[in-house]
């Protein structure tokens, strides 16, 4: 089975300004996202990556953009790694959501109970993990450990695992997580998922073939200020 890297999208103006994004279109890196993006391209020069993915949004495809290119990969466009559908409330305040008498109800339920929060006109957050871990689960069939060739005297051929890049979301890459962790699906807000950031997610097997998950997430922009500078 491959290993994951599971990444958050660099920042944005639009993110910054306190509003729910959600699919709004026409979202693009600032000029920090930019310099992450390009941060991250240096992180991961001497890692193997075989294939890259990314939600079609226009702030994870150019994050994802510097990566590929550098790599000479395609970027695969999948439509399931898009954020959460936030229907009615997309491009509204954050705060006025909190408090507003006629939502602020329903954003409790966001933060508390987020299995059985539905946005209005949009999606539920518990159907939104579904179709990304389905996603994930796409990608990673697809990926199969990649045979080396063994030199003579050797016996049995060695394999290894595919690298694999993901450009996504938070919420995504949080729920994501907190399904392979196997932690309920009402806390997974407390995951946090910087920036720019590199979540390895190493979708083993034991002999068993029982699923084994590790998980290590990197901070890009800590990577930028010390190893990178």
């Amino acid at each position: 089975m491959p290993i994951l890297l599971l990444i958050r999208h660099a920042t944005n103006d639009f993110v910054k300004s306190g509003r729910l994004p959600g699919r709004t279109p026409n979202i693009h890196l600032n000029e920090e996202g930019r310099r992450q993006a390009e941060a991250l391209r240096r992180l991961l020069a001497p890692q193997q990556i075989d294939a890259i993915y990314s939600s079609p949004l226009e702030r994870a495809l150019e994050t994802a953009l510097p990566l590929a290119q550098a790599r000479k990969l395609p970027v695969r466009l999948v439509p399931d790694l898009a954020d959460v559908d936030t229907g009615a409330l997309t491009g509204r305040e954050i705060k006025a959501i909190a408090e507003g008498a006629e939502t602020r109800a329903f954003w409790r339920l966001v933060q508390e109970r987020p299995s059985e929060a539905v946005f209005p006109q949009g999606e539920g957050l518990l159907t939104m993990q579904r179709r990304v871990v389905a996603a994930l689960e796409r990608i990673a069939h697809a990926h199969p450990d990649v045979r080396l060739e063994a030199a003579e005297g050797e016996g049995k051929p060695k394999t290894r695992p595919q690298y694999v890049a993901v450009v996504a979301h938070a919420d995504v890459i949080k729920a994501a997580l907190a399904h392979y962790l196997s932690m309920p699906f009402d806390v997974f807000q407390r995951l946090s998922i910087a920036p720019a950031s590199v979540s390895t997610l190493n979708l083993s097997t034991d002999e068993q073939g029982r699923r084994q998950i590790a998980v290590l997430n990197v901070n890009v922009v800590s990577c930028e200020q010390f190893a990178l500078a």
